[in-house]
């Protein structure tokens, strides 16, 4: 068990960790460029689709402060964006809409060279493949009708996170694996989605922190046409984001493609986490308290189609929807991979604790989450310390070995004397 100054040390480490697997400035920048030019140019006036007033916003990890690096050099960044439309052609079914979505970016020149294979429910553009820096990452379009007044209805609800209107903020999607895809005209009868709804609830939780983080993070500011940069994060979505990087780090180890290709979805992790969360400031708290409750968040359910209970994740905006349908899927090793990964966090991050001496933590850490951000959140420790030495403020505990700002208030302490890098002592 970590004593109290060694806590705010840790809980400091994994708080500079959490900032190296977000997403910089430049990325951030980058990606609201690509999501706006692509609005721009469905909604502008020589568009067959103005008429119907495109409108693409975010969606998913990107507004709710939980996107991640990718753990390979060159690999991609998630970028979800929803195309919404205020009205469409009458006959037009899921089908119509979702081509004629396609048909425009196939008609413009660099859209048309970078469009992946038409998805299930969206397209992708792959902005990696042009090789153009901070644009490594593929934006998945998802085409929507909303109800009339919907960006009204949806600023309104995000000022106000403890009013559970959930349901007001429903959109009707296109899924080209519904029976009724080809046929129905009626979008209140195609497939609801709610991602707005999700994101206002996950923020809830969040904000369960208590006043002093309120300030960090703003749904509305996040869905503006030009959010701006957050660098600070709530502790639940540090906590998010630290899962979801050990997930991806532990399965790329895995030798077998089926094993590996069916992780544990992030929408599992983000919902099982919120759910886990009590409000904890301290970072190591909250990681621990999610670690340890979210085995019980998960629900049993009995379904006739399977003759008896089954786990159940429901999402928390739609209950009837089971986010761990496909663990029941034959031959599937989703279950298994969901309990094994998280009792490996477990280890992991208690072997991390338990580890003396600076190297080996970062050897710990560095298994557990990759080499590149663990040495990062060190180096700009080691920074602060440095800095800190300078000014005089450094200091050593005697019994733990600590140094920094940690030790303050211990009794047994004495001052680190200042020194350059190489270790000389500006005194001598």
């Amino acid at each position: 068990m970590l004593i109290s100054s060694q806590k705010i040390q840790f809980e400091d480490l994994l708080k500079k960790l959490s900032t190296n697997l977000s997403i910089t400035r430049s990325q951030h920048d980058s990606a609201v460029q690509s999501y706006k030019a692509v609005g721009k140019y469905l909604s502008s006036e020589t568009s067959p689709l103005a008429e119907y007033e495109p409108y693409v916003k975010p969606q998913g990890s990107f507004i709710i402060g939980t996107t991640i690096q990718s753990i390979e050099e060159d690999g991609d960044i998630d970028l979800d964006v929803v195309c919404e439309f205020k009205r469409k052609k009458g006959t037009w079914t899921q089908y119509h809409l979702k081509n004629a979505v396609g048909d425009h970016l196939k008609a413009h020149g660099t859209y048309e060279k970078i469009l992946d294979e038409e998805g299930r429910r969206c397209w992708t553009l792959k902005y990696r493949e042009e090789g153009l820096t901070n644009q490594r990452y593929h934006m998945d379009i998802l085409p929507a009708i909303v109800a009339n007044g919907y960006s009204y209805i949806l600023e309104s609800s995000f000022k106000n996170l403890m009013d559970e209107d959930y349901e007001k903020l429903q959109l009707s999607i296109t899924d080209r694996e519904k029976s009724n895809y080809y046929v129905s005209t009626f979008p209140e009868e195609w497939l609801q989605s709610n991602p707005y709804g999700y994101a206002k609830w996950f923020m809830k939780k969040a904000l369960l922190v208590g006043n002093q983080f309120k300030n960090l993070y703003s749904l509305n500011e996040s869905v503006k046409p030009t959010p701006e940069f957050q660098e600070e994060r709530l502790p639940l979505q540090r906590v998010v984001q630290l899962l979801k990087r050990h997930r991806d780090i532990y399965f790329s180890k895995e030798q077998d493609d089926d094993i590996r290709k069916q992780k544990p979805i992030s929408c599992i992790i983000t919902t099982l986490a919120a759910r886990a969360y009590r409000g904890e400031s301290n970072l190591v708290d909250a990681m621990w308290g999610v670690i340890n409750r979210m085995k019980d968040e998960i629900e049993f359910k009995y379904v006739p189609e399977y003759g008896t209970k089954v786990e159940w994740i429901s999402n928390p905006v739609n209950p009837s929807e089971n986010f761990a349908d496909r663990w029941n899927d034959q031959s599937s090793y989703r279950r298994d991979n969901f309990y094994r990964w998280l009792d490996q966090l477990n280890v992991d991050l208690n072997e991390a604790e338990n580890k003396t001496g600076l190297q080996n933590i970062s050897e710990s850490l560095s298994i557990a989450f990759g080499r590149k951000p663990v040495q990062a959140a060190f180096g700009q420790m080691a920074d602060q310390m440095r800095a800190l030495t300078k000014s005089g403020n450094n200091n050593i505990d005697r019994n733990s070995g600590l140094v920094g700002l940690a030790t303050a208030g211990l009794t047994s302490i004495n001052p680190v004397k200042t020194h350059d890098f190489y270790g000389t002592n500006e005194e001598e």
